[in-house]
């Protein structure tokens, strides 16, 4: 961490077993497997950083093991995308999350590709930005490095779809103007998490909507899914 020594992330607590560079106001950090909670105090040490230096900005690629998340719920009029009975709660094998970000309950699980953003919103980039830039550039990616010519993003269904079906989810919140949480990107397909999803709707939709790039593109090698994807999407950065 000897770059860190003498910037303004100095003091920022770097978590074992990751990949950190500083290019420019850019902050890298890469951590796979990362304990949820973990994150979540990472991030709010990001922000502090970010509040006070508006100009830079933290990138932060992972994945979680396997857990959920719940957001504030429905922001925008749109409660047919947010619907979550809490009472469900209890018959999920895995953790939930109460998190600060608009939306309903996701999912994470090793198999995704997750990029949390830590970047102050201006009037000359404003939240709208953030998502629509987040969604194009993953969607770019796969159209462009795994042919998937049918990716498309959408807004205010919240996600990149394909032929119906949803690939990624986005869920994105703001604390004094910097943002948190991101986009996760369903690569590899895993039984356990999508049996889970059956018991509830994520986001309000029907779990069979949910699908993964392996079962889209089956030439590719599950076990490298996520490196390639994570170069090819870090190359254009």
């Amino acid at each position: 961490m000897e770059e860190l020594k003498n910037s303004i992330f100095s003091d920022l607590k770097i978590p074992s077993e990751s990949t950190v560079k500083l290019i420019d106001k850019t902050l890298f950090l890469e951590k796979w497997e990362w304990d949820y909670e973990d994150f979540l105090t990472f991030q709010k040490q990001a922000q502090l950083i970010i509040q006070k230096n508006r100009d830079y900005k933290v990138y932060i690629f992972c994945n979680h093991p396997h857990c959920f998340t719940l957001g504030r719920g429905n922001e925008r009029g749109q409660e047919e995308l947010v619907d979550f009975n809490k009472q469900l709660i209890k018959n999920l094998k895995y953790k939930v999350h109460t998190i600060h970000r608009g939306g309903g309950i996701t999912f994470h699980y090793p198999g995704q590709w997750i990029f949390y953003p830590v970047v102050a919103i201006s009037s000359t980039y404003t939240l709208d930005d953030h998502m629509c830039l987040l969604l194009k550039s993953v969607t770019e990616v796969l159209k462009k490095s795994f042919s998937l010519e049918k990716a498309m993003t959408a807004k205010k269904l919240m996600g990149i779809w394909c032929d119906r079906q949803k690939l990624a989810s986005i869920g994105i919140g703001l604390n004094r103007f910097v943002t948190e949480h991101g986009l996760a990107l369903n690569l590899n397909y895993d039984v356990d998490m999508f049996e889970e999803l059956k018991k509830i709707n994520p986001c309000g939709m029907n779990p069979t909507t949910y699908i993964a790039l392996s079962q889209l593109k089956k030439d590719h090698d599950q076990s490298t899914l996520i490196e390639k994807f994570h170069r090819e999407y870090t190359l254009k950065l």
